[in-house]
């Protein structure tokens, strides 16, 4: 009897088990079993492991994925490749200060030109071309698709210096899950990796003309949720997500270009959003946002700094028809308690975390408290489309397109010298398509960075000669001039890292060509 309950023990252990490592045997795994049947020597029974496999450890449950092999069973897997390049060429065009010897030219010539556009503070406008290359690679089916982007903002060729922190790299690496409907006129998606989600985007399909994000833009790694659900003419929207970062600076790290001038004082950082949405007719959307972003690491300036918090809420709307053209406003206010601590995690109008807010709008001896109210709009109409409604356009053929767009915010500080400063631009631009190959624009920009400090103001004039190979074409090559119109009291940069240099004389004109490919 003792030894029959054993042998079943053991019969009964063995088929446990076997059960337990089925899981192990991958159907990639098992075609290749099966063709190894027909001929041996042609399966992997290589020595180590194949070239190219990913130098990780088993993934938690034992599973063995086959790296680079395709499915047993294909359902609709594919392969998808997007990009977009642009890449510029621009001058600054100055006149040489001081003594000029005979062997020295009157015109000096700048590259990036010396001008008051920056993308990380609020004087940026976009009007200067910014080299930037984006490549996308995802791999999937209609339920779940992994994506991987590789991003960079120069190209090495045309570099005097290597600067790494402009070749970024994998930027963002996730995947994406879209799970069946839960009910009818349902639609849930969830992602889960790095990435970026970006609110308050002024463009009909981009960030629009100022290339922000007017509520926030988060920068790390966790999940977001998409759900909507569709009741009639009204769709209801949500989305929520909670981000942290891989790492922290570590305390002792020497901040510097390499690094892209990390801050060994902020602490590791999280930021949960939440947001809900109605959409009328697919084209009316009213949004409202929450955004929190904090730190509560004992590392962040050694535990003496307090724990920051960032925290913005906001609210939008963005209509869209054919014939009446696009329109966005929004509205933002942020609210920064010790944010000095608080990393990159999320970014208001471009400014990298608490250290990069205070420097650009809160000020230095803000301690990171303070808070920003900003205003945003942007139309954009084309006379086409609104002649011909309510027929369709299809853009083949000649077309005047018309934007106006501005933004205006409001800074409350601890910092005296930067309480109660207004920062305001606005601007206009219009194109005129004569041909399939040719159209000409005309941009002209308003910016005042500044109330606190008189003279700063200026004012951007924009001819453009725009050449593409079609109608609808996904590449075109921009010629351009600028011509920069200062305040009595201008102010630039220089230096590495940049920082205000008062001493410097900014450039008067640009000139660029710039060629720019997408798919």
């Amino acid at each position: 009897m003792k030894e029959h309950v054993g042998s079943c023990g053991r019969a009964a252990r063995a088929l446990f088990l076997s059960l337990c490592t089925l899981p192990l045997v991958t159907s990639a795994a098992y075609a290749q079993e099966e063709k190894e049947k027909e001929n041996p020597a042609s399966g992997d029974t290589g020595l180590g492991l194949t070239p190219g496999t990913p130098v990780v450890a088993t993934l938690p449950g034992g599973i063995g994925p086959s790296y680079g092999k395709k499915p047993a069973s294909e359902q609709d897997y594919s392969f998808d490749f997007h990009g977009l390049i642009t890449m510029p060429l621009r001058l600054g065009l100055n006149q040489r200060e001081g003594f000029v010897t005979t062997e020295q030219k009157n015109l000096v010539l700048h590259a990036p030109p010396v001008v008051p556009d920056y993308r990380d503070s609020f004087a940026g406008t976009t009007v200067v071309p910014q080299p930037y290359a984006q490549l996308a690679f995802s791999y999937g089916n209609s339920i779940v698709t992994g994506t991987a982007i590789i991003k960079a903002w120069t190209a090495t060729t045309a570099a005097s210096f290597f600067d790494p922190t402009l070749q970024g790299g994998i930027t963002d690496a996730f995947i994406t899950f879209n799970l069946p409907k839960l009910a009818k006129n349902t639609y849930l998606a969830i992602n889960v990796g790095a990435f970026s989600n970006r609110y308050g985007t002024m463009g009909e399909y981009d960030e629009g003309r100022y290339g922000t994000a007017l509520i926030g833009r988060t920068n790390g790694v966790g999940e977001n949720v998409v759900a909507r659900l569709a009741l009639g003419n009204v769709v209801l929207s949500f989305e929520q997500g909670f981000q942290a970062q891989l790492d922290k600076p570590p305390i002792g790290l020497t901040t510097d270009g390499w690094n892209g001038f990390a801050d060994p004082n902020t602490g590791t950082s999280l930021v949960m959003h939440e947001h809900l949405g109605l959409t009328y007719r697919r084209q009316l959307t009213l949004g409202l946002h929450h955004m929190r972003a904090w730190t509560q690491d004992d590392r962040a300036s050694q535990a003496f700094t307090p724990d920051g918090t960032i925290t913005v809420l906001g609210a939008d709307m963005r209509f869209s028809a054919s014939h009446l053209g696009h329109v966005y406003v929004g509205a933002s206010y942020t609210d920064a308690t010790d944010a000095r601590s608080v990393g990159r995690i999320l970014s208001v109008m471009n400014t990298q975390g608490g250290p990069d807010l205070m420097r650009n709008y809160l000020g230095p001896n803000s301690g990171g408290t303070g808070k920003i109210i900003t205003l945003g709009a942007e139309y954009s109409l084309s006379l086409a489309r609104l002649r011909l409604y309510p027929r369709d356009y299809d853009g083949k053929s000649r077309d005047i397109i018309l934007s106006a767009f501005g933004i205006y915010s409001h800074v409350t500080s601890d910092d005296p010298a930067y309480n109660g400063d207004h920062k305001v631009k606005f601007g206009a631009e219009g194109t005129y398509t004569l041909a399939s190959f040719f159209a000409a624009s005309l941009r002209l920009d308003h910016v005042r960075p500044t109330s606190n400090v008189d003279g700063r103001e200026f004012t951007i004039i924009s001819p453009r000669l725009i050449f593409r190979t079609d109608w609808q074409s996904r590449n075109q090559v921009v010629l351009q001039y600028s011509r920069f119109v200062y305040g009595s009291n201008p102010l630039v940069r220089s230096g590495y890292p940049a920082v205000d240099d008062p001493m410097l004389a900014p450039d008067a004109d640009m000139i660029s060509i710039s060629g720019s490919m997408w798919w």
